[in-house]
């Protein structure tokens, strides 16, 4: 593989897990933020952030509007006039704060009754709260616990509480130049690792030592891996077609066929890659399935272009059906960035996946939208299966992939 890709790989970033963004661009968030709640009559946002993963500290709405995660639950206030606050539980991690975010006003102290009582000193008993949650409960709308609403509820009797989480989220859909350029070192990031991993393969090799070399891939260039799933399968007998999300000490034999999925980048500016590769010549079945997949894979990069719906997707399942395979129960495209967001679109008929894909049928691509292209195909009634993968950006003429690692490619491991 070039090593060109080693080009674009910054490490002079300024910590290992929250990206900086420029003070112009984090207040050209807020002023959208702004905007939109005084389009929906908000008075005040609380945002919420808890949720972490892997080795990034999560929590991916209040990152957005912060440049920082607390390594326990954040909380911070946004009124439509005036200055947001962030709330810490711990006083000796607020320096820290003050060193990365870009929120000026931070408070320690018992964070969430610290926030409520901000909403109140704000004047906004009786307004519109709006909720915004850590981010990663795909449709789910989620905000707050149980125990933390009811704890809102009684303190604000008298207001207007909302979720803010779907209209903040569809704000993050268009990325900026900012965003896109993590993003391609992202992108760079899963190449290297996946190389690294396809390297180290080799007969006896435990799946385990596997994930292993892509989690240190991501710390020696200063990145993040939230997860990373490596396994082999028995070409002749496969026990499924599914890397295992926890790696074991399962090696890897001749004969047999590997699949990984590796999220690595930075803050929670992740790239995106699904590799298959094989010790040993593949057999004609899996040979024939890969090259089929790695067709739908180059057709959509050269022809996915702004103003596609949502439903043009489905059209480049059509090679699948042709060479009498089936779709697994996903989607040929999912929004992506932090976690995961809109749309999930390129689904089979009867597929697990469809009701997700009639959700956005009329969803319109435009430039900006960052996405992963997922093409993953079996032989019906067997556990006999493979995919190939990678993430990329509409781009005002088409598509830009930021992935050069060839999954395309036939990577035959030598015996």
């Amino acid at each position: 593989m070039s090593k060109d890709i080693y080009n674009v790989i910054d490490e002079s970033a300024d910590n290992n897990f929250l990206p900086y963004f420029s003070d112009k661009e984090m207040a050209q968030r807020h002023k959208n933020v702004r905007k939109e709640m005084r389009e929906r009559g908000i008075d005040v946002l609380l945002v919420y952030g808890h949720v972490g993963i892997g080795n990034s500290p999560g929590q991916i709405h209040l990152q957005y509007l912060t440049r920082f995660a607390n390594v326990f639950e954040t909380f911070l206030t946004v009124p439509v006039e005036g200055e947001p606050t962030m709330f810490i539980n711990l006083d000796y991690h607020c320096v820290n704060a003050r060193t990365i975010s870009y929120i000026k006003d931070i408070q320690d102290g018992d964070a969430f009754p610290n926030a409520i009582k901000k909403i109140k000193d704000l004047g906004y008993e009786r307004g519109t709260i709006g909720l915004v949650g850590p981010g990663g409960a795909q449709f789910g709308d989620i905000t707050l616990f149980t125990e933390q609403r009811q704890i809102l509820d009684k303190a604000f009797p008298d207001a207007k509480i909302v979720s803010a989480n779907q209209w903040l989220q569809a704000l993050q859909l268009i990325k900026s130049e900012e965003e896109i350029a993590l993003l391609r070192r992202a992108g760079a990031l899963t190449d290297l690792a996946q190389e690294e991993v396809v390297q180290l393969t080799c007969p006896g090799v435990k799946h385990k030592d596997l994930q292993r070399a892509m989690n240190l891939t991501a710390v020696r260039h200063y990145g993040t891996f939230p997860f990373g799933h490596v396994s082999s399968f028995s070409m002749k007998d496969p026990e499924y077609y599914y890397p295992t999300p926890y790696s074991t000490g399962k090696r890897v034999r001749v004969g047999d066929m590997l699949m990984s999925e590796f999220c690595l980048g930075y803050g929670n500016y992740w790239g995106k890659l699904w590799g298959t590769w094989f010790v040993g010549d593949p057999t004609p079945e899996y040979e024939k399935m890969f090259n089929v997949a790695a067709t739908v894979h180059d057709n959509m990069v050269s022809e996915l272009k702004p103003g596609m719906k949502g439903k043009d997707i489905d059209n480049f399942l059509k090679p699948i059906y042709d060479a009498g395979f089936e779709q697994v129960p996903s989607l040929l495209i999912a929004g992506w960035c932090f976690m995961m967001q809109p749309p999930l679109v390129g689904c089979a008929p009867g597929n697990q996946s469809t009701p997700y894909a009639q959700m956005f049928h009329d969803f319109e691509f435009k430039p900006g939208h960052t996405v992963t292209l997922h093409i993953w195909v079996r032989i019906p009634n067997t556990k006999k299966g493979l995919w190939v993968g990678s993430s990329g950006v509409f781009t005002q003429n088409g598509y830009e992939n930021f992935n050069k690692y060839p999954v395309n490619e036939i990577r035959i491991v030598p015996i």
